[in-house]
């Protein structure tokens, strides 16, 4: 991935420990924002707030600040703007530090369910501590707002950043993303352009010693694994379910090949690889994520690129009434429990996101979602090797569990290897129990 204006990169080892940055108990109500459904974000403090309100914060943090907040407010910026430029700071009780254009993701990154690997998933409690220690991000204290530098639909890889935090327990009061982009709203047309400067914070030279485990908040209901995820898709009458695929409709139908992590298929071992087997969870809605999006509210020139285009877009949340009137569409119901899965558990985390942050809603995210579900199936891989015998307990592609919409050729379909897949598991609650451990 690319990274803007390296030379204020901080070292490498602060660089090393943001590829972990994005993972690439159920939340009680008195951890919940205050924030009530409106026709826009104005009056958001924390979830989704405005350029306006973080412009009051920046201006002023110790008078503008929410309540109940006594540290700092910790601006990450992904990516710097289409002309370099960083939201301000003073260096003292507002900090901006930037991370890699649009997020940071480490596919490479994996963690044993105890039936599989799932590629990318969500940090592990000794890695989530190493990231907050190189920004000195105290957990007890601080307000983080994510941001991104220019309007682009990695957007979802920076709120996977911050579902991260959410998910080891950062209070919904102290965790905020910008919606939209930098560029958008901080451009010299909306008068707000005075709070961008030419460089961000330097991060601290050493790390701090804080922890997640300071919150005692276990969320690890948040997320669900596969033996989970196989117990709702068998059930015949899915009613108090709704199963978000937050893919999009051309993986979802099938008519685009679901890619795999490596790329070593074809006859040279030099392609990419795409997943055992097409189609989508059983009773799964076909819900994108981009229809949570504002993609077409172009007026200007943003990114500077000569052209108004699609590029200059926004890239905001839809208004929070706009929200729940397209979850009501695609038939959630209220009091359902959202299920979200996409392919890599990047796309389903805006679903996961909005469901609770923005509308309140009950959600737990398939993390392992269709990069391992589509693994687990009764076929030949790249290499000639039978990823499961027929009448393994964890096989997917299985009319009870999915809608198969076709098999992927043996020589374009993904190893097994990388997966280290154990059949006769007995469970895939490994990660929560291992994280449950942390933190106690």
């Amino acid at each position: 991935m690319s990274i803007i204006n390296m030379k204020t990169i901080v070292s490498a080892s602060i660089v090393s420990s943001l590829l972990f940055f994005v993972g690439c108990g159920s939340t009680s109500n008195n951890n919940k924002n205050s924030n009530q459904l409106a026709d826009n974000y104005e009056k958001f403090q924390s979830g989704v707030i405005s350029a306006s309100t973080l412009s009051k914060y920046i201006e002023n943090w110790s008078a503008n600040k929410p309540k109940g907040v006594t540290g700092r407010l910790v601006i990450i910026q992904a990516g710097a703007t289409s002309n370099g430029k960083f939201l301000k700071s003073n260096g003292k009780d507002v900090v901006t530090y930037q991370i890699p254009a649009g997020g940071a993701c480490d596919p490479s990154y994996m963690r044993h369910d105890g039936v599989s690997n799932i590629p990318g998933a969500t940090l592990d409690g000794t890695r989530v501590d190493r990231m907050i220690n190189s920004f000195h991000l105290d957990p007890q204290k601080d307000f983080v707002v994510f941001a991104v530098g220019v309007g682009s639909l990695t957007v979802r890889d920076v709120i996977r950043s911050a579902w991260t935090l959410n998910y080891w327990g950062w209070s919904h009061d102290r965790l905020a993303i910008l919606n939209g982009s930098v560029d958008y709203d901080f451009s010299v047309s909306s008068g707000l352009n005075n709070y961008l400067v030419d460089t961000p914070t330097t991060p601290p030279t050493t790390s701090s010693t804080f922890s997640m485990k300071s919150l005692k908040n276990d969320r690890t209901n948040l997320h669900i694994y596969i033996d989970d995820m196989m117990k709702i898709a068998s059930l015949d009458d899915k009613k108090g379910y709704f199963i978000a695929d937050a893919r999009g409709t051309a993986e979802y139908s099938g008519a685009k090949k679901s890619k795999a992590i490596d790329k070593n298929c074809g006859v040279n071992h030099d392609q990419q690889c795409y997943s055992p087997y097409q189609g989508h969870i059983r009773d799964a809605v076909d819900f994108p994520y981009t229809d949570l999006l504002v993609l077409d509210d172009q007026t200007e020139d943003v990114n500077g690129d000569g052209n108004i285009t699609a590029d200059d877009a926004s890239f905001k949340f839809k208004s929070p009434i706009d929200l729940e009137r397209i979850y009501a569409q695609k038939g959630y119901k209220k009091g359902d429990k959202i299920i979200t899965y996409c392919r890599t558990g990047r796309k389903a985390t805006l679903i996961a996101f909005t469901s609770d942050f923005v509308l309140n809603y009950d959600v737990a995210m398939y993390d392992g979602s269709w990069i391992q579900w589509g693994e687990m199936a009764n076929r030949e891989d790249v290499n000639g090797t039978t990823i499961l015998s027929a009448d393994n307990k964890w096989i997917t592609d299985d009319p009870k569990y999915s809608v198969n919409l076709g098999y992927t050729n043996p020589i374009d379909t993904q190893s097994a290897k990388p997966y280290d897949i154990k059949p006769n598991a007995t469970t895939s609650q490994e990660v929560k129990l291992e994280d449950q451990a942390y933190l106690k």
